[in-house]
């Protein structure tokens, strides 16, 4: 059986009827979640990842801002320089892991992916590094699912600088989220061609936007009205509890 995690509620639904319905997707599967400040996107991501701890994972994050949102809910995290040696770490491990994978979910969650690229691109010493990190990213997305290792990238705006537009590897996310009002890249670059009924008529704001999954239509979302801090606490105890 495929686990799934519950994403949020159908938008327009909600804001038409007061009906809540649910939006599974796959927890095995590439995301991507796009939104600025304010969107609500830090919160749904510890929303899933809080969703995810219900099944056998092991989660991996680097926190390249060193946001603090994310802190203690995993042994395997890593701020600022420290990321490029825990996204390595991540990648050992997707080698090491056999095909079809050791009962595990493995997810490795870059926040703020395009500033950590932009930063050791900035110098010649430094960018090998940013070269080795877009590597790294475009086979675990194009070889992960074989190995049930994913990759989960969260940041403020789409940027097609991330991956070479030849390598093809952003079509292989597998769940696309825009949380509160994308702009025009973003929302051609992650839903190009996209549409639904009623879009025209959303207001997008905080923890509203719009999420594509791998096979289905494209349609409106709202994140369930969860605690940041609360979401955090939980995640935290949790790890204390199976020391992940």
């Amino acid at each position: 059986m495929t686990e799934k995690i519950m994403l949020g509620f159908d938008l327009i639904m909600y804001q038409q009827y007061s009906l809540k319905i649910p939006i599974y997707a796959p927890l095995s599967a590439h995301y991507i979640v796009v939104g600025g400040s304010g969107s609500g996107k830090s919160t749904a991501v510890l929303y899933w990842l809080y969703k995810a701890r219900k099944f056998k994972s092991q989660i991996y994050i680097a926190d390249f801002k060193a946001s603090h949102e994310f802190k203690g809910i995993t042994n395997c995290f890593a701020e600022f320089e420290d990321c490029y040696q825990l996204i390595t770490n991540f990648y050992k491990d997707f080698l090491d892991t056999p095909e079809g994978g050791n009962g595990t979910v493995k997810i490795l969650l870059i926040d703020e992916i395009a500033g950590l690229l932009a930063h050791f691109s900035m110098t010649k010493s430094t960018k090998e590094k940013a070269d080795t990190i877009r590597s790294i990213l475009s086979t675990i997305l194009m070889l992960g699912r074989s190995k049930k290792c994913f990759l989960w990238l969260s940041m403020q705006r789409y940027s097609a600088n991330i991956f070479p537009a030849s390598s093809g590897s952003a079509d292989n996310f597998h769940i696309c989220v825009g949380l509160g009002r994308l702009t025009v890249d973003s929302r051609k670059g992650l839903f190009a061609g996209e549409h639904f009924e009623g879009e025209d008529t959303i207001l997008f704001g905080q923890a509203k936007g719009i999420v594509l999954i791998d096979g289905e239509p494209l349609r409106g979302i709202i994140i369930p009205k969860v605690s940041k801090r609360k979401l955090l606490q939980l995640l935290q105890a949790q790890t204390s509890e199976n020391g992940q």
